[in-house]
């Protein structure tokens, strides 16, 4: 029961995402938010100065399983998968992830 009404929060509230991978690409809702840190900024200092350091929060449905090979195409950018559980096995499942921009290639 919970997992429909969790299919029904994504239906309802998710955006459409592609995730790609495994030569097999899909199309979900799920639910995709920045990770801002305590000040607000996602820059910080490297090496080379400050830098993007940009995170996402994904949830998405547990039929549909991330690993780090998944690609996550939303609002038109591609990001890498850092992380990928399922959560709330036997209650309520659902796929929660840690996303990044993927890197442009160089030319």
């Amino acid at each position: 029961m919970m997992d429909r009404i969790w299919d029904e929060i994504l239906n309802r509230f998710g955006q459409e995402v592609i995730l790609r991978g495994r030569g097999e690409d899909c199309t979900v809702q799920a639910l995709v938010q920045p990770c801002l840190d305590r000040s607000g900024e996602q820059e910080v200092p490297g090496p080379l100065g400050r830098g993007r350091q940009d995170r996402f929060r994904y949830m998405g449905p547990a039929g549909h399983p991330l690993d780090l090979d998944t690609l996550v195409e939303w609002q038109g950018r591609a990001y890498r998968v850092q992380s990928a559980h399922l959560v709330g096995e036997g209650v309520c499942p659902y796929w929660w992830a840690m996303l990044c921009p993927k890197e442009e290639a160089a030319v």
